[in-house]
């Protein structure tokens, strides 16, 4: 009997550390065709600030090469983008678009203005005050892929909502 309680006490011993030392990795890769939405929400809490609550307004938003035009999948995001920031009055965001490195800076500067005003227009038709929102182009300056691919194109022709 003892020698099972022995073997007992070593086994279980073994599974808790087993447990305590495993660690689960993941791994997410963005692709302009699998790029999935997520609905903003909130916390029914009186006591977050409004540090924790600008977290319930970041996204980005994807284009086609060369465009301008909102997707389904884009429209769905600006969507609770725009839920977010009515349930929040005091937030204000700055939209932030970028272009792959194909043409010219002046072009690509000029491509990014026009995405971060084509969100801003949505959202300022879905309620959202004008002075709320700061509009920015970078162009090609702040690319998140640096490959020469169709995949890191896609990456990098963007719109942040931050």
């Amino acid at each position: 009997m003892r020698f099972l309680r022995s073997n007992f006490s070593f086994l279980v011993a073994i599974l808790f550390l087993a447990s305590c030392s495993s660690m689960n990795v993941t791994e997410e890769t963005v692709n302009a065709n699998n790029v999935k939405t997520v609905k903003a929400s909130q916390m029914m809490d009186e006591n977050i600030t409004y540090d924790s609550q600008a977290v319930f307004a970041n996204a980005t938003i994807y284009f086609d090469f060369d465009k301008t035009n909102l997707t389904s999948k884009s429209l769905q995001t600006l969507k609770s983008v725009a839920e977010a920031l009515n349930e929040n009055s005091q937030l204000r965001v700055t939209l932030a678009g970028h272009a792959d490195e194909r043409g010219t800076r002046e072009y690509n500067l000029a491509l990014g203005q026009r995405r971060a005003e084509a969100v801003s227009q949505y959202l300022i038709l879905n309620g959202v005050s004008k002075n709320r929102l700061v509009v920015k182009s970078f162009g090609e300056e702040k690319p998140i892929a640096f490959g020469q691919d169709e995949e890191s194109y896609s990456k990098n022709r963007r719109v942040e909502i931050n």
